[in-house]
């Protein structure tokens, strides 16, 4: 009888409420622009990306939410970087190509003859230097071959994080060039795929002249022990732009109004390939992966500003997601608004679903609103479920952990899947992934949800904070003072 009582009071709450009066035909109408062939997949920096957040700005100006700093764009200053359209590697009577057997993953260009080759572990020295794989070792004027990322590292992004310092670590010693190899099995064509041409980083404030290379184990095995010769010419820059969209909701306490929750989600996608032949489906829209998500966040934004909570609030759709968290990254060490005064950020993202009766949460149970979150989902007749492949690390693979490595309890708030089915993966990243294909009654549901969770974090009492020992629990303190 408790909880009978409880659902039947939420769900009268709920009922008084703007988003549950947001119809199904406006979600639909967002994720069928968002995920259109028209926008070309929305990768970062290019057109259809750009008309994405022109079309999300619009919608916040629509609902009454207010710029902040005078904008509703936070511009990202990107490059897109292209191999060079020449390079070598010499050595003995092997010939390596760029692109076919290496890629250039930094380097104005570089023309060196007979080099010495040295394996130097990670080329990693701890903070400490209880770790050090230089100790004893002379590579002044030397080109040294690595294994990617660190003796730590716990996936790929940390594989990638730790080249800039690998990098000052070789230029200190007075290194010729680093040779990273790529560990991770995976094809030679999927690495050059996504760490070739295309690649889009944020503008440095100097570009790295440094080189350093990539290849995979098979061609690092034929390196040892040889002198080595190296002939590139520079990567190729390409200056490219694109934007956060962000919109501010005044909150409605005089008390509670200066913290404010951050709600996010990511617009960009990866964009499209060459068309192989006539008829062809050769664009990856992302209705999943994220309109679905944009979709949520555009109607907690309508229907928030409708009727304002107590706390403020921060409505943020960024791009780069795809490129590594690139958009939400570039926020948080350039923030519109005082991070610590961010209570929360409740985030949006997915690969899709395999169950319309669930919402999986990435991390409610450790981020002090699991109470709110719960009554958000069920107010839907939904049920949320906890992370279930807790081993893949989803919570740090997202843009709220940006948000909580600065402190901020950050949870993500996903369509409900309860493992990588093959129903999922037959969109997830995939051509298939078309607003077509999806369940638009489970979508609606989604995004009331969302918007009615957000709704109740904003209106409690106090602010959440992270269970006692988390990972995050420092850096809340160092940010809130406490």
């Amino acid at each position: 009888m408790l909880l009978g009582a409880f659902l039947l009071t939420n769900g009268q709450k709920f009922k008084k409420l703007p988003e549950s009066k947001i119809e199904e035909a406006f979600v639909e109408k967002h994720i069928r622009f968002l995920a259109s062939d028209a926008l070309m997949g929305r990768k970062t920096g290019e057109p259809g990306n750009n008309a994405a957040s022109a079309y999300i700005a619009e919608e916040f100006r629509s609902y009454g939410l207010q710029p902040v700093g005078g904008s509703f764009f936070q511009p990202i200053p990107f490059v897109k970087i292209d191999q060079p359209d020449k390079g070598t590697i010499g050595f003995g009577s092997e010939e390596l190509q760029i692109n076919d057997d290496f890629l250039l993953l930094s380097g104005s260009g570089i023309n060196i003859k007979d080099a010495e080759l040295i394996k130097v572990g990670y080329g990693w020295v701890s903070e400490d230097e209880s770790y050090h794989d230089y100790e004893g070792v002379d590579v002044k004027g030397k080109v040294v071959i690595t294994q990617m990322g660190t003796p730590d590292s716990k996936g790929f992004r940390d594989m990638i994080k730790a080249t800039d310092k690998k990098i000052a670590l070789a230029k200190e010693r007075g290194v010729l060039a680093m040779i990273e190899i790529f560990s991770i099995p995976a094809p030679w064509d999927v690495i050059v795929k996504n760490l070739g041409s295309g690649k889009m980083e944020i503008k440095k404030e100097k570009e790295e002249a440094f080189t350093t290379i990539l290849v995979n184990m098979a061609t690092a095995k034929k390196m040892e022990d040889k002198a080595i010769s190296i002939q590139t010419d520079a990567l190729k820059i390409i200056p490219k732009t694109s934007n956060n969209v962000i919109g501010f909701i005044e909150g409605s306490s005089p008390s509670l109004k200066d913290e404010y929750v951050i709600l996010t989600a990511h617009y960009d996608h990866i964009g499209f390939r060459e068309a192989s032949s006539e008829g062809d489906d050769y664009i990856f829209n992302g209705a999943r992966d994220n309109a679905i998500g944009v979709a949520g966040l555009l109607t907690a934004a309508k229907a928030l500003s409708a009727k304002r909570p107590e706390r403020s609030v921060v409505v943020l759709a960024v791009t780069g997601e795809e490129m590594g968290l690139l958009g939400s990254g570039y926020y948080v060490e350039h923030p519109l608004m005082p991070l610590n005064k961010a209570v929360f950020n409740l985030n949006i993202d997915g690969a899709g679903y395999n169950d319309v009766t669930k919402i999986t949460g990435l991390g409610v149970s450790r981020t002090g609103a699991e109470s709110e979150i719960i009554k958000g989902v069920s107010a839907l007749g939904l049920t949320l479920i906890d992370d279930p492949v807790p081993e893949m690390g989803l919570f740090d693979r997202s843009d709220n952990v940006r948000f909580a490595v600065k402190g901020i309890p950050a949870p993500s708030f996903s369509p409900g899947f309860t493992s990588f089915s093959d129903e999922m993966m037959q969109y997830y990243h995939k051509e298939a992934d078309n607003p077509e294909s999806l369940d638009y009654d489970y979508c609606t549901k989604f995004a009331k949800s969302f918007a009615y969770t957000a709704r109740l974090i904003a209106n409690k009492d106090k602010a959440p904070i992270w269970i006692s020992g988390d990972k995050y629990e420092a850096a809340a303190k160092a940010l809130y003072g406490n």
